[in-house]
């Protein structure tokens, strides 16, 4: 019995260090020491960390409308944090203010709302708002600012869905006029956004040409023109050829395409607008003035829908160029 029971105390003992062995074996083959473990978890936990960390706060964007220089009403996309009034928060950047000026410097715009202006709103029902502004709104030094101050606070309103016409009042009174004579008399509707007021006869429609800016040299901003055309002629070539027409017309605004290009034609395939130029396109060596030009015509073209992207073709007797295909940017200016 005791040789028996030596025999069994020395199996177990050695099935023990083989255990050991086999398991110490199995930990030295293993891929993941215990420190690499611990470096592993260590590494996972900064990795949500990191993820946590850059994540945006609860935001929205928001299209705002400032002025330029040159007197024209710009739309910018910009991110804003989440609150129970955004409309209020929306007028808000829009006022003369140190912040708001330091925000917009890189771009090159100013806010349209004179300083310290105070704001309350009371949305009424069939998509009307009614906006008090203190009397500091009347402080503006001409009226084509004023007019340009009325047209930014009702586009900036009327971009979001529920908000269609706006009631302006100072001081919680209807009045006939502003100081220069801008009537609010009414609620206000979107209109024709720095319109060129043309006139031409018979019947017409109203086109949407896009060109651009870049007083800063830090940022370039895309400014939508309205102007009148016959309505028999609207397409995607009178489009892009008013577009052309219009570089002469307006000083303060870019267009970078030189002198004596011809346009050949549009053609629509797929969703990609294939717009046909001379070799006079050829001047263009500036890779960044040739993505202004491309992004002013998808933006003109992108008013007629159904157009994705954009394709500028260089026709000559040697040359047949495609440049490459650009989509249609959702937004004009996002900052």
């Amino acid at each position: 019995m005791k040789k028996r029971t030596i025999v069994v105390l020395f199996l177990i003992i050695g099935l023990l260090l083989s255990g050991c062995t086999i398991f110490q074996n199995r930990q030295e083959k293993n891929p993941l020491s215990q420190d690499q473990k611990n470096t592993t978890e260590d590494e996972k936990k900064d990795k949500e960390k990191e993820i946590t960390n850059t994540q945006p706060e609860e935001s929205r964007k928001v299209t705002l409308y400032y002025k330029d220089s040159g007197g024209y009403i710009v739309p910018v996309v910009r991110t804003m944090p989440k609150v129970e009034s955004i409309a209020k928060s929306a007028l808000l950047a829009l006022v003369d203010n140190a912040e708001n000026r330091k925000d917009l410097k890189a771009l090159g715009l100013q806010p349209v709302l004179p300083a310290n202006t105070q704001i309350e709103l009371a949305i009424k029902e069939d998509g009307l708002i009614r906006v008090n502004f203190s009397k500091e709104i009347l402080n503006v030094e001409s009226k084509v600012e004023e007019q340009n101050m009325v047209k930014a606070i009702v586009y900036s309103l009327t971009e979001f869905e529920n908000i269609d016409k706006v009631q302006l009042l100072v001081d919680n009174k209807i009045r006939e006029t502003l100081t220069y004579g801008t009537e609010i008399r009414e609620p206000i509707t979107r209109g024709n956004i720095n319109s060129m007021n043309n006139i031409i006869e018979g019947e017409q429609a109203k086109l949407t040409l896009y060109m651009y800016n870049h007083p800063t040299d830090q940022y370039t901003y895309f400014v939508p023109i309205t102007k009148n055309i016959p309505a028999s002629a609207k397409n995607v070539e009178t489009a892009i050829q008013e577009l052309i027409e219009t570089k002469g017309e307006i000083a303060d605004l870019q267009l970078d395409i030189p002198e004596g290009t011809k346009l050949y034609g549009v053609d629509v395939e797929s969703g990609i607008a294939y717009v046909h130029f001379s070799e006079h396109l050829l001047q263009i060596t500036d890779k960044g003035k040739l993505s202004n030009l491309t992004k002013a015509i998808g933006l003109t073209l992108k008013e007629f829908g159904g157009i994705d992207g954009v394709n500028l073709v260089i026709d000559g007797e040697n040359n047949n160029i495609n440049s490459e295909t650009v989509a249609v940017p959702t937004f004009a200016n996002t900052y």
